[in-house]
């Protein structure tokens, strides 16, 4: 690290101490993901922070949520050797350093957290899969618990989570009836969560992310498929009811094509990001404008590129994060939205494979990514931080 890298790493840090020294957002100004804040400015340079990797053979970060400078959720899963159980976890920063924290793993072989959503210091979800069952738990200021989930189909799994306030959630994935897959959503009211009724296209169909601008605001995106071939899924709640709205795809899409991931700061931009194969895997950056999703074009460095999550601070500002290949090798990705396009920025990358799977901005002192990384015999956790 040159000495001026070096010197901006040390005054992040100062300043990140100096901010939660100095602030405590109350819970009704907290920054959710997809709301915006206008003393949000783009950051300079990503560089990794260390975290903990309490199992011996694998650990990994699904997803992450920030209320604030010091108080910033994430959330994956770890396993002390690749033929054992995978036990979920759960990790805090407090402003200066991030700990682990075990919440309970009812499965015997899979406990695997995807992604996680604060609305205020003592209410905290998060949403998976324990083995084929939904998997909700609830952080209520001092400790994680299990909550009761529906259970429909054979298998069912959670993929997003979006907390409007402490007794309104919503979370998203999908569901397994035999050879039938179908869109899933739930909702919770902060005790108790119910199916929604959701359109589920196709014979195929799944949800991977939602966003909540306001209780009459949310989206929720993924993918379905049709004797026609894989296309984008965008849902939108009203306040009243889920209703499918038109979506864009890449005309020379020749296979999979899905959106993983959506944020917005306002009813007029909103982001989701995803993929689709055309040759190779490309990455997908949808804009809606209020009236209609267009596709806004994005950078694909590698011979396969993925996004897997998106978070926006204004209309000039957003971050979407995943992964490359690049000479057979899996590296970061961090794409950057300035107002006027979408560019490349560099990103913490470790040898031997790396992906980021969610990002999630933190107010004034900057935006944090979380993914893994791999080495001989290990992964472990992966967590970027740029202000």
């Amino acid at each position: 690290m040159n000495s001026s890298v070096a010197e901006k790493a040390r005054w992040r840090a100062r300043h990140i101490a100096a901010a939660c020294a100095a602030l405590l957002i109350p819970a009704a100004l907290a920054i959710a993901p997809g709301v915006a804040d206008a003393s949000v400015a783009r950051c300079d340079i990503w560089t990794g922070v260390p975290a903990p990797n309490p199992g011996a053979a694998a650990n990994a970060l699904g997803g992450v949520s920030s209320l604030s400078p010091c108080n910033v959720w994430a959330v994956g899963y770890y396993q002390d050797n690749l033929a054992g159980e995978r036990l979920s976890l759960a990790e805090f920063w407090n402003g200066s350093s991030w700990t682990a924290q075990f919440p309970p793993s009812p499965d015997a072989d899979t406990n695997v957290l995807q992604a996680v959503s604060a609305s205020s210091l003592d209410r905290v979800w998060a949403v998976g899969n324990a083995g084929s069952a939904l998997y909700i738990l609830q952080w209520n200021g001092s400790a994680w618990t299990q909550v009761p989930s529906p259970a429909p189909g054979d298998s069912s799994n959670l993929a997003g989570v979006a907390a409007v306030s402490d007794t309104n959630a919503w979370a998203v994935g999908e569901f397994s009836i035999g050879s039938d897959t179908k869109a899933l959503v739930l909702h919770g009211n902060g005790t108790t969560w119910t199916r929604h009724a959701a359109p589920a296209p196709g014979t195929f169909s799944i949800l991977r992310g939602v966003s909540a601008l306001s209780a009459r605001n949310v989206w929720a995106v993924g993918g379905f498929s049709t004797a026609g071939g894989s296309r984008t899924l965008i849902e939108h709640w009203n306040g009243t009811k889920w209703a499918q709205v038109r979506s864009a795809n890449p005309r020379n899409s020749t296979g999979d094509t899905v959106l993983n991931a959506v944020a917005g700061t306002s009813a007029s931009n909103v982001w989701a990001v995803g993929s689709y194969a055309s040759g190779k895997n490309k990455t997908l950056i949808e804009h809606w404008n209020g009236r209609s999703w267009k596709i806004v074009a994005s950078p694909s460095p590698g011979s396969a590129n993925f996004l897997n999550s998106v978070t926006a601070t204004s209309a000039h500002n957003a971050w979407a994060v995943g992964l490359y290949n690049s000479n057979g090798k899996q590296k970061t990705l961090i794409l950057h939205w300035n107002g006027r396009a979408w560019s490349r920025v560099a990103s913490p990358s470790p040898d031997g494979g790396s992906e980021l799977t969610g990002v999630a901005a933190t107010g004034s002192s900057g935006v944090w990514a979380v993914g893994d990384s791999s080495v001989p015999g290990m992964t472990r956790v992966l967590v970027a931080h740029c202000c």
